[in-house]
């Protein structure tokens, strides 16, 4: 578990600093593109800072062990919603581009597995991961 904490917190926090440094990079990566400078702040709070909140959550959970539950029910709760609206929104476009479907699967798939792991840990079973 602890194991897949820290990828949260990697995956996160990488992801996160990127967008609040460059948050342009979505143009190239999922043609995203602030058309103003509120805009601009608001690809910086969405996809940098709210990324950095998600990651400074699993980093957490590393300190604080008794906080590992709470943290895997957050990234599960936000990386399911992400991925329930990604899935969503390919489903009515009709398409999904493979940006889109490389997204999904660590959405859902983080998700999942955050779900097994809190439930384990709930259960009282912390051998995993």
């Amino acid at each position: 578990m602890r194991f897949f904490l820290g990828y949260l917190a990697l995956a996160w926090l990488a992801i996160g600093t990127w967008l609040m440094l460059d948050p342009a990079a979505l143009d190239v990566s999922a043609g995203v593109a602030a058309t103003s400078t509120d805009g601009l702040i608001e690809l910086r709070a969405m996809y940098g800072g709210m990324e950095l909140a998600i990651g400074l959550s699993a980093l957490w959970a590393l300190w604080r062990p008794r906080w590992t539950c709470h943290v895997l029910f957050l990234n599960g709760v936000i990386t399911g919603g992400i991925g329930a609206g990604r899935l969503i929104g390919a489903v009515l476009a009709g398409s999904a581009s493979v940006y889109t479907l490389s997204a999904l699967s660590f959405e859902l798939s983080a998700a999942a597995l955050c779900w097994v792991f809190a439930k384990r840990l709930r259960s009282g079973d912390q051998s995993s991961g």
